[in-house]
């Protein structure tokens, strides 16, 4: 074990021990909360303190790093932090602004990408002694249901920041001018919805088109007494394409699967864009009769809907490479398992077990997740996913500035124990035994691919993302 591992760990164990509720006397003056009503103020931030913490960084240390996902805004209290933008994604030239950015006293940074599960754009680091106010996102969310200047405050900075870039997301707005899209920018409303919340009915009057811009929304129909999932949306997603075409009653229904953050445009906004933009109308048009087409299925069969329902159900809508393996061909060889185990030094990064649907096994490997929770908060950066990639990938013991250090946190987030602590046999120097956490990283680097599908003699491994639900729909259905 390196001198820097166990420093590293001593390091992340104390800022554990640290990371107690901030005392409300000490919240109450900052000026983050003024927005709050002065009579529920107290209340509002005695219910959040659970999720406020003060956290002091010596000079040059690391507060978010660029690529990272993040559950925390953070509340600059006393000191600066500087970011820095990395080269890759510096679209400006030297002169336009790319020294580092410092931000003082009052700024708040970090809140964008916590809400929306968003990578991290830019590294933050302390410039001297910083005290920084952890906002975790359950009291973030509390916050801005209380304070409507908060609320404003930070629609404006996404608005100014991050709209633009989600509409670039979308189909739909890929035939739309830049003027048209920023009067857009304008005209649209930022609207929130908890769990289970029903955004639209069905038969209702349509009246705005929805993009989604954070979590998961279900797309259903009713049948009788039974609602038929269609399909879900995810980021950069959108809904009413039909009505913006048509005045027309919701054909499904709309329903928050998790917290949810979208876009909100009057359909007259929608219409008065770019009106004659034939490209926008056609990609209106796909995106109406794709819904529709979807809907007819459905309702023609609904057993159709079944594999769509279990892929919300248990979480498989996250999956970006989800291993599933036939159980009608199967026959036990455990070539996969052992693919996999010489590819990473003799220590698989799956378990052929797991839970079934009908003969498919989805085994117990990382679903390579579209927003992969388990990244947030690793003390070392040790876990992460390269811009632009799939795969989530945990370093070594002995790298040489980012290792593994075993604190067992992205193994505890999984939501579906896919991430598994391994012990090589060595002691740290506290005599408690050296662990270090393993998942499957898709064999990155290997030119055949991952070692589980390819080494499977009968061709019963495969690998799908829950993105392409017509696979899914041709494997599962």
């Amino acid at each position: 074990m390196s001198v820097d591992r166990v420093e590293l760990m001593a390091r992340h164990e104390q800022r554990l021990r640290l990371m107690v509720p901030a005392p409300l006397d000490d919240l109450l003056p900052l000026s983050l909360f003024q927005g709050l009503p002065e009579k529920v103020r107290p209340k509002v931030l005695d219910k959040a303190r659970r999720n406020l913490h003060f956290v002091d960084y010596q000079d040059g240390e690391l507060v978010l790093r660029a690529g990272a996902y993040s559950d925390t805004a953070y509340f600059v209290v006393k000191g600066e932090v500087e970011v820095l933008v990395p080269e890759s994604e510096r679209r400006l030239g030297p002169a336009e602004g790319h020294e580092p950015v410092l931000m003082g006293p009052g700024e708040l940074l970090g809140e964008l990408s916590a809400l929306t599960r968003f990578p991290a754009s830019a590294d933050v680091r302390a410039r001297g002694p910083v005290t920084l106010l952890h906002v975790k996102v359950p009291g973030l969310r509390m916050l801005l249901a209380a304070s409507k200047e908060l609320k404003k405050f930070l629609d404006e900075r996404y608005r100014k920041r991050a709209l633009k870039a989600l509409f670039g997301q979308a189909p739909i707005f890929a035939g739309l001018p830049d003027d048209a899209l920023e009067a857009l920018k304008e005209k649209a409303e930022l609207v929130s919805f908890e769990p289970g919340a029903v955004i639209e009915e069905e038969g209702a009057p349509a009246s705005h088109l929805y993009v989604v811009r954070g979590g998961y929304v279900k797309v259903s129909v009713r049948a009788g007494t039974a609602d038929l999932a269609v399909t879900y949306l995810r980021t950069g997603d959108c809904a009413g394409e039909g009505a913006v075409l048509e005045d027309a009653a919701w054909p499904f229904r709309l329903q928050a699967l998790e917290h949810v953050e979208a876009v909100k445009l009057k359909l007259e906004d929608v219409r008065a864009a770019a009106p004659g933009a034939s490209a926008f109308e056609d990609a209106l048009w796909r995106g109406a009769i794709e819904r529709l087409k979807a809907r007819g299925a459905v309702l023609d069969d609904p057993l159709a809907a079944e594999h769509v329902q279990m892929a919300m159900d248990t979480g498989l809508i996250h999956g970006e490479s989800v291993l599933l393996v036939d159980l009608a061909a199967c026959t036990s060889c455990d070539e996969c398992v052992r693919g996999c185990a010489s590819t990473h030094g003799g220590v698989p990064r799956f378990l052929r077990e797991g839970t079934t649907y009908r003969h498919w096994l989805i085994a117990t490997a990382c679903y390579q997740c579209t927003d992969p929770v388990c990244m947030i908060d690793c003390p070392t950066g040790a876990i992460s996913r390269q811009m632009g990639t799939l795969e989530v990938t945990i370093n070594a013991l002995d790298h040489p500035t980012r290792p593994c250090i075993g604190c067992g946190n992205c193994a505890k987030r999984c939501p579906w124990g896919n991430i598994v602590m391994h012990e090589p046999g060595t002691l740290r120097p506290d005599g408690k035994p050296v662990e270090f956490a393993t998942k499957c990283d898709l064999c990155v680097g290997r030119a055949e691919g991952p070692a589980c599908v390819q080494m499977c003699p009968h061709g019963c491994a495969t690998r799908v993302s829950f993105k392409d639900l017509g696979r899914v729909a041709a494997l599962l259905g």
